[in-house]
């Protein structure tokens, strides 16, 4: 697959769609060593078996790459960009992307990274599909590196495996040996407008709705902290009062003033869902690390930390829905 600096400066993303274990391995292991013969720093973030599967195929070569469990980076998808961030950013700081490589040239970036396993649910599914259209926004003006995300075609329904084609420029298939350009990128169903204006499914149980507005902040947070309690315990049910007090403070300031909560429980997870007049214009919210004077809103970022799923949709005509959801254990 060659190197990552030949990407000359740009982010390359493709799909690897597979088939079983033997592909995935045959895939995966090529292009991880691909990477440690150019002298390029690699990340590895899936989900076990296949993480503990690769390590062994790669033997000692494995001490040389760095992994990451994506179950528990991804568990919440809006998390899984910053991690990489994080990483391409902590690798360039130590001369990646600019030292030299095995063959004196640029060394490289890259990495592997699964997004979406089996048993995903739908909504996380949705997500992740943004997450991988978000990566192209993320990364395109940045540092040059590689990223490979495996999509299972044993395991994963046909359309999330379309959406796959739809979210990279390129994909390679079966052993990972003939790569392709993908004729659906980029989806028009991926643009900013679509993936942030469309509505989310209406809840199929009972809901508790609460208005709100700046005077109304403490006894906002009071309830909630009830309405939590028997699922989440006393201490989820602290951080369901954190994240709801973040989503509201959000709409105080920036989103008129005022809003709807609406709370109900799925299961063994409780959601929350905030409701405002306001607009949401960067599709990066709550996916960047606040730094500097940024922190000053970091909300969306501060809920991304505390939920196990966000799901955020805005429209300038119908306004803006941030549904968080925590799990119980």
């Amino acid at each position: 697959m060659g190197s990552a600096a030949d990407a000359a400066g740009a982010f390359r993303h493709d799909a690897f769609l597979y088939a079983g274990e033997k592909q995935f391995l045959a895939g995966t292991t090529a292009f991880v060593r691909g990477g440690l013969d150019a002298g390029e720093a690699v990340l590895v973030a899936v989900v076990e078996p296949r993480a503990s599967l690769l390590a062994a195929a790669l033997g000692a070569d494995a001490d040389r790459v760095e992994f990451l469990d994506m179950a528990r980076i991804g568990r919440n998808p809006a998390r899984m960009l910053p991690a990489w961030q994080d990483w391409v950013d902590r690798q360039t700081s130590a001369g990646a992307g600019g030292a030299a490589g095995a063959a004196g040239g640029p060394r490289g970036l890259r990495g592997v990274g699964e997004p979406i396993w089996a048993h995903r649910s739908p909504a996380e599914i949705v997500e992740c599909q943004q997450h991988e259209q978000l990566l192209n926004t993320a990364f395109d003006d940045g540092p040059a590196w590689w990223l490979l995300c495996p999509y299972d075609t044993e395991a994963l329904p046909a359309p999330v495996i379309d959406r796959a084609r739809d979210t990279h420029p390129g994909y390679v298939a079966g052993d990972g040996d003939a790569w392709e350009p993908s004729t659906t990128y980029p989806d028009t169903g991926f643009s900013f407008g679509e993936m942030f204006g469309g509505p989310l499914d209406e809840p199929a149980v009972p809901v508790c709705e609460v208005s709100y507005d700046v005077q109304g902040l403490r006894e906002l947070r009071g309830r909630v902290s009830d309405f939590a309690e028997s699922v989440l315990g006393r201490n989820g049910a602290g951080n369901a009062a954190l994240v709801v007090d973040e989503l509201a403070t959000n709409s105080v300031l920036h989103g008129g003033g005022a809003g709807l909560l609406r709370m109900w429980q799925e299961g063994q997870t409780v959601v929350f869902e905030a409701r405002d007049h306001g607009t949401i214009v960067d599709p990066l919210v709550g996916r960047r690390r606040p730094v500097g004077s940024a922190t000053g809103r970091a909300g969306l970022w501060i809920v991304n930390q505390l939920c196990d799923l966000l799901q955020i949709r805005s429209d300038p005509d119908r306004g803006t829905v941030v549904r968080a959801h925590l799990a119980g254990g």
